[in-house]
C-alpha cells in the first residue's frame, strides 16, 4: 500500500467573496466530469447553471455557518471543499453535526493528498464549530469517492437520492463522529 504525501506545492486557506469565480468555475468542470460522463441534457446544464454560477457560489460564500477551504498550487485553484454548520440529515443520528457539502478536487491534481488536507481541515473545522460529527453523501457512481471515505473513517449509514427536476442519483450516506476520546485524539 503506498503512502501519499501531502503535495508541499499545495496551500491552503480560507475562500473570500473575490475567489467565488475561480470556485464555480472548479466546481463546474469537476460536477461535469462526475456526473455527465454520457454528454450534457438539459436538467443536468440547469442543475450547473443553477449551482455554480459566480452568483450562486456567492452566495454560498457570504452564507453564515458554511466556510469554503481552498487549495491552491502556484497561484491556482486545484481544489476546494465546503462545509455547511449546523445540518441534519435523517440518517445521521448525531447532533450537532456538520455537513461536507462538497469536496472537489481537479483531476490533474488527484491522488496528491489534497483531498485528504481538505477533509482534515473540514473536520478540525467542524470540531472547533461544536460539531459532534460530520457528514456527506457520494454518488454510487463515483466509486473513488466511495472509497475515499470508507478510507477516511467514514461509515456508510444508508441511501438517499438527489434530486434534480425528474433525475434521481443515489448517494450513500457517510458519517464520521468527531468525538476526541473515541478517536484517541488529545483535547
Amino acid at each position: 500500500m503506498s503512502v501519499e504525501a501531502p503535495n508541499p506545492a499545495v496551500s491552503y486557506r480560507q475562500g473570500r467573496l473575490d475567489d467565488a469565480l475561480n470556485v464555480a468555475m472548479l466546481g463546474t468542470h469537476v460536477f461535469l466530469d462526475t456526473y455527465a460522463p454520457q454528454g450534457m441534457r438539459p436538467p443536468l446544464a440547469r442543475e450547473v447553471l443553477e449551482h455554480f454560477s459566480v452568483e450562486a457560489t456567492e452566495a454560498v460564500l457570504r452564507t453564515p455557518g458554511t466556510v469554503v477551504l481552498l487549495a491552491e498550487s502556484a497561484g491556482h485553484l486545484v481544489g476546494y471543499a465546503q462545509l455547511d454548520s449546523g445540518t441534519a440529515h435523517d440518517l445521521v443520528d448525531v447532533r450537532p453535526a456538520s455537513e461536507v457539502v462538497r469536496l472537489y478536487v481537479h483531476e490533474r491534481f488527484t491522488g496528491q493528498g489534497i483531498g485528504k488536507a481538505l477533509l482534515r481541515r473540514c473536520e478540525q473545522q467542524a470540531r472547533s464549530d461544536g460539531a459532534q460529527a460530520l457528514w456527506l453523501t457520494a454518488w454510487i457512481g463515483n466509486p473513488r469517492a466511495l472509497r475515499f471515505y470508507a478510507g477516511r473513517g467514514y461509515a456508510d449509514c444508508g441511501a438517499t437520492d438527489y434530486v434534480f427536476e425528474d433525475d434521481h442519483y443515489e448517494n450513500r450516506v457517510f458519517v464520521k463522529s468527531l468525538d476526541r476520546a473515541a478517536q484517541g485524539v488529545a483535547p
